[in-house]
């Protein structure tokens, strides 16, 4: 089944060769949706356009791994709303991928905890993976390697920033890991390799240590914020949420009962929500 795609007849970077060269995904699928111009094209040609038109060394060069078969790479990009956008129901979205890619980072983080962490107990080592392995911080590494740019989006999606958006980017990270694996001939320790680079990146950037305990902080505070409430008052705390137009992010409120604790505004929501109940933690406002 074929289906509708940009026509290589891009008014922007024409190169000698009669090619078009975009410097990400993102520029790319600005083209492809403001052309009114549009040809029809098979996956495998849709494939072959997008691997010779959009230059994907940058991305390789963040995250130290130069793809053999770059198909394995532009299927770990395509998120759902730019198959949908295509209209073509045999064109892969990278959601298998990422169902494997889970599995192969938390095994990844989970062995370097086993290694690190000698005194502590399976229960100490699974809180701990769950603070690194979890939407919010895989979109943090996602940010570390400058992925968003290179993600296939719908033009809803690509309109309202959603390769900023954590989901996205974490989605797209799993789904980047297993990619790797089948590219590399399914060795992990070339996924270890990859993974390490990252941290390093992200260590850098952010000056703190990526295994750090202290990463369990902010992760765990809504756990213990109801301990606490429950313990003082009898009751949990809730937590209300208002999304603000125009792509504003949310406003969170945290309520015990009929009393307002505190509330945030920010762009995350599940990120105000472990940020105010640290604050209110920190602050003793139960």
């Amino acid at each position: 089944m074929s289906f509708p795609v940009q026509e290589t007849t891009f008014n922007s970077a024409n190169q000698a060769d009669g090619a078009v060269h975009f410097s990400d995904t993102q520029a790319w699928l600005n083209a492809l949706y403001t052309e009114a111009s549009l040809k029809k094209f098979d996956q495998n040609e849709l494939y072959h356009i997008i691997s010779s038109e959009i230059n994907f060394e940058t991305l390789e060069q963040n995250i130290n791994y130069k793809f053999q078969d770059k198909k394995n790479l532009i299927l770990a990009l395509m998120q759902s709303t730019f198959c949908y956008e295509m209209k073509d129901p045999n064109l892969q979205s990278n959601e298998r991928l990422e169902f494997l890619g889970d599995s192969l980072i938390n095994f990844i983080v989970g062995k370097n905890l086993f290694h690190k962490y000698l005194s502590n107990n399976e229960g100490d080592l699974s809180k701990l993976r769950g603070a690194l392995v979890n939407e919010e911080k895989l979109a943090t590494l996602a940010r570390t390697i400058s992925l968003g740019p290179y993600i296939f989006l719908g033009k809803g999606e690509l309109k309202s920033a959603g390769n900023d958006k954590d989901s996205i980017l974490a989605d797209t990270f799993e789904a980047l890991f297993a990619a790797i694996y089948f590219d590399c001939g399914n060795q992990v320790e070339v996924l270890e390799r990859t993974f390490t680079h990252i941290v390093i990146l992200f260590e850098k950037k952010h000056t703190k240590d990526f295994y750090s305990m202290d990463q369990l902080e902010v992760f765990d505070t809504k756990s213990k914020l109801q301990e606490l409430t429950m313990a003082s008052h009898g009751l949990f705390p809730t937590y209300r949420s208002i999304e603000l137009p125009n792509n504003g992010g949310f406003t969170v409120e945290i309520w015990l009962g009929q009393k307002k604790l505190a509330e945030m505004t920010g762009p995350s929501k599940k990120k105000i929500e472990k940020l105010l109940a640290k604050k209110i933690i920190d602050e003793k406002l139960y």
